[in-house]
């Protein structure tokens, strides 16, 4: 086949064919040989070699689509209706991360998952997947996330160039671990070798990443489920977890019942409506900037170093406001 340029093209073509009909099963069999260039003769021998290697799909009239029946290379998921929704959302969401470049590879998956779906579901789903893209991208960006998962991956060291607000860029040879998102921002989990310790870096403040050339094998008994479990927010660490207790106002007590904010959280109820908030975690900080998104609709009752933090910021932020 090496020599044989006809049959180099037919690769190519198949190879395209293949790409439209998971990525635009909308496209009728005239619309696809169209896009290819070819006539029904040649569209419908290309059909009968993808048949011949496992891969059939046909246009089906009723739900306006091509409906893929085999497929040898990427079988099509046997999915529950609910299943086949949580996906899809939680593609679409990623619109709105900073690094949102990742939303049109996301969309690009889901256009797969949908091309054997049914016409009502596909409607259903159109929407989300339509949705404007939140923040912009850059192709630097681009190549430094796929350079951490290539590193992630392949158990690669690397140097990154990390620079924080405000703050010079920094040096840093670390061992990755694993690409999270939290917030709408990608996170990476590292044994950093200068900190002597695993760090967390946000990704969109890696200007750099080189690799060193070799492999890594020592992960330091890392695991992201447990380094995550006393996690609140954003921050892992090492700390025993710590008991915060907010006392929250009968207004507001409704929408913090609706919040799972963590497995540790436990509400109680008061007489006038109001609620107690409690959760054990390792950076009770965070519980503090959660609360304060409610205003003067909270208290903040336990560790008594929390409280004092809160009395400073609100005394602070009274200040600015002082006439």
């Amino acid at each position: 086949m090496a020599n044989d340029p006809q049959k180099i093209q037919q690769l190519r073509r198949i190879l395209l064919l293949y790409q439209l009909v998971k990525t635009k099963p909308e496209m009728s069999s005239k619309e696809l040989q169209e896009e290819l260039g070819v006539g029904k003769s040649t569209y419908n021998r290309d059909r009968k070699f993808m048949e011949s290697i496992g891969i059939e799909f046909s246009y089906v009239k009723a739900v306006r689509r091509q409906v893929i029946t085999q497929d040898g290379y990427l079988p099509i998921p046997d999915l529950s209706l609910d299943e086949r929704l949580a996906i899809i959302l939680a593609l679409s969401q990623l619109g709105e991360l900073q690094e949102s470049f990742l939303a049109k590879h996301a969309r690009a998956a889901a256009s797969k998952l949908l091309a054997s779906q049914d016409d009502s579901f596909c409607k259903a789903c159109k929407a989300l997947l339509d949705q404007e893209i939140a923040h912009g991208g850059s192709s630097r960006q681009e190549q430094i996330v796929a350079d951490l998962l290539n590193a992630t991956i392949n158990r690669r060291r690397i140097r990154i160039s990390y620079c924080k607000p405000g703050q010079p860029a920094e040096d840093y040879e670390v061992e990755p671990y694993q690409v999270f998102v939290v917030d709408g921002f990608l996170y990476l989990d590292g044994y950093c070798i200068e900190r002597k310790e695993i760090r967390c870096f946000k990704v969109c403040r890696i200007h750099s990443v080189r690799d060193l050339g070799f492999t890594f094998s020592n992960l330091r008994e890392y695991d992201f489920a447990r380094r995550r479990t006393n996690v609140f927010g954003i921050y892992a660490s090492n700390l025993e977890p710590e008991h915060v207790k907010v006392w929250f106002a009968a207004e507001i007590a409704p929408f913090i019942r609706e919040e799972s904010r963590h497995a540790s959280q436990k509400l109680t109820e008061n007489s006038d409506g109001s609620i107690f908030f409690e959760v054990d975690v390792a950076e009770p900080e965070e519980v503090l900037w959660w609360a304060l998104r409610w205003g003067g609709n909270f208290e903040i009752i336990e560790p008594q170093w929390l409280r004092d933090e809160a009395i400073k910021t609100i005394r602070k932020m009274a200040q600015r406001y002082k006439q």
